[in-house]
């Protein structure tokens, strides 16, 4: 991994170089206007450039496209009262006090039970361990249901880890591997399943190639939505 700079008309972008086993070299804007370029071990780092500043009308408009888009992982405020996302819809913070600090939820509330003396980082600490225990128990379940409804399609994935990822919504590894973004609890469900399937058809296609995008669009039809809906505040 390695970070460089490229110039632009719109001003010195970062770049950061991922390098893999892979065989071909792709390039992504992420959300918040940031390029991210993955390429194999053997490609010299100023060929990828050279290739980068060849796609730099690309780059611009990708990112002024996306520049506005906050990445996932953005913090969300907690107090008694205050709202927290999960899964399609809000949950209104009930702060209780109690000998042992717990944290649980209903269809309505995210309930937290805190010490006398506990403060707002405490707060934000337990709603943060909350949003990863949901994900942990729901997302490699889910996981593997979409792959055995699609089974005729997708193969069945490998390891499936929960994890919190400051870029990526969720990556697919070597050898089946799957890591999805516990941040993705705070979307829609049929959210959440794009991204589960986005990664799966990577199983099949590395890459982001006309191939992958016929998978994915015979599973999910309107993925360019759920992609722009994703990406939204």
């Amino acid at each position: 991994m390695g970070k460089r700079t490229l110039s632009l008309p719109i001003g010195e972008i970062e770049v950061e170089i991922i390098r893999s086993s892979r065989r071909t070299v792709a390039l992504y804007v992420r959300p918040g206007g940031t390029l991210i370029l993955r390429a194999p071990w053997f490609v010299p780092a100023g060929v990828l450039m050279k290739f980068a500043a060849g796609k730099a009308g690309w780059i611009e408009k990708q990112i002024t496209r996306l520049k506005g888009i906050s990445p996932p992982g953005a913090p969300v405020a907690v107090s008694d009262g205050s709202s927290v996302p999960f899964m399609g819809r809000e949950l209104t913070v009930k702060v209780m006090r109690g000998s042992v600090r717990r944290a649980s939820h209903d269809l309505e509330r995210l309930i937290l039970t805190v010490r006398d003396g506990d403060g707002p980082a405490e707060l934000a600490g337990m709603a943060e361990a909350w949003y990863l225990r949901e994900a942990k128990s729901y997302l490699p379940v889910r996981t593997k249901e979409l792959a055995a409804t699609h089974s005729a399609l997708l193969p069945a994935p490998g390891a499936v880890s929960v994890r919190k990822m400051r870029r990526r919504w969720g990556t697919c590894h070597s050898g089946g591997a799957i890591w999805l973004n516990r941040e993705l609890m705070k979307k829609d469900p049929e959210l959440i399943d794009y991204v589960i399937i986005h990664e799966l058809c990577h199983l099949v296609h590395h890459n982001h190639g006309k191939e992958y995008y016929t998978l994915l669009g015979k599973i999910i039809p309107d993925f360019r939505e759920k992609r722009r809906s994703l990406n939204q505040h």
